[in-house]
């Protein structure tokens, strides 16, 4: 029993420490591998160039070589031998780096304007016309967008929880807006709107519109909420998850409203009146 007890503290021991180091060899791994990737493309071209350029300007030569002595740069020869034995061959690796990511920011700058969305969008569909690529495209394109700050178009105004698909099961939503005109006249009270991402991919999910009473306001980050999703449930972002606290949305009435859609700001603020969100710990 000892021994059984022993090995498997062993175990969560050796487990926790590689979870501990998992995400840091990841990191280190991507950062070499970009920089031999950058070295391989472009640093050793830079680094033909800068040697070439240093051996046939005496000026820069002196800039780069500051303490070499003067009968070094008198001639091209001895200035080839001496950067030869003494020029740092990291700087192409770190000029590739700096020039690709040079061109991903202005590629950037152009892709955000009309003509640059105009142009990802035909890029996109013409991906998406082979019957191998189009499987797999999409799915990094979503990836990507997750990943590198698309969701700033994904306006969640909260994190909550409803139960659905049926009572005693809560799925994670966020919330969105009010329900449509008329589907509220015909509930005849106040509907939210609340999107259910799936997982592990929370940029694709559904939307439900649930009694404004029946909807738990969450005191989670939507980063954490994503988080949640992509892992499937076993990593939130914050430290114990039966800590969270929770409140319940009020019931707001039965106004409907005006246009098609309401307009988004449904939870209103403590210092409102009717709309005030009250404490509740489920």
């Amino acid at each position: 029993m000892n021994e059984t007890r022993y090995t498997e503290r062993m175990k969560r021991a050796f487990l926790t420490g590689l979870a501990a180091l998992f995400p840091i060899l990841i990191t280190i791994f991507l950062l070499t591998w970009l920089y031999g990737q950058m070295d391989a493309l472009l640093g050793s071209k830079v680094n033909v160039v800068a040697r070439r350029t240093l051996v046939q300007n005496e000026r820069l030569f002196g800039m780069a070589f500051p303490g070499a002595p003067d009968e070094v740069s008198e001639t091209s020869e001895t200035r080839r031998e001496h950067v030869v034995d003494n020029y740092p061959e990291f700087i192409g690796g770190v000029v590739g780096i700096l020039g690709v990511a040079f061109a991903v920011l202005i590629m950037g700058f152009f892709l955000r304007g009309f003509v640059g969305a105009k142009v990802m969008n035909k890029v996109d569909g013409f991906f998406e016309r082979f019957p191998v690529v189009k499987g797999i495209y999409p799915h990094a394109r979503q990836v990507a967008d997750f990943l590198f700050g698309s969701r700033d178009n994904l306006e969640f105004q909260r994190v909550v929880a409803v139960e659905y698909p049926r009572k005693g099961i809560y799925s994670l939503g966020f919330l969105t807006g009010c329900g449509l005109k008329d589907v509220q006249e015909h509930a005849g009270q106040n509907l939210v709107a609340i999107f259910i991402p799936n997982s592990p991919a929370p940029l694709t999910g559904f939307v439900i519109m649930v009694p404004k009473n029946e909807v738990v306001s969450l005191d989670m980050r939507v980063e954490d909420a994503i988080t949640f999703c992509v892992t499937a449930g076993m990593v939130s972002g914050k430290g114990d998850r039966s800590q969270q606290v929770t409140t319940r949305l009020p019931a707001g009435g039965s106004a409907p409203a005006t246009s098609r859609r309401e307009e988004p700001g449904v939870v209103e603020d403590k210092d409102e009146g009717d709309g005030e969100v009250g404490s509740e710990a489920q």
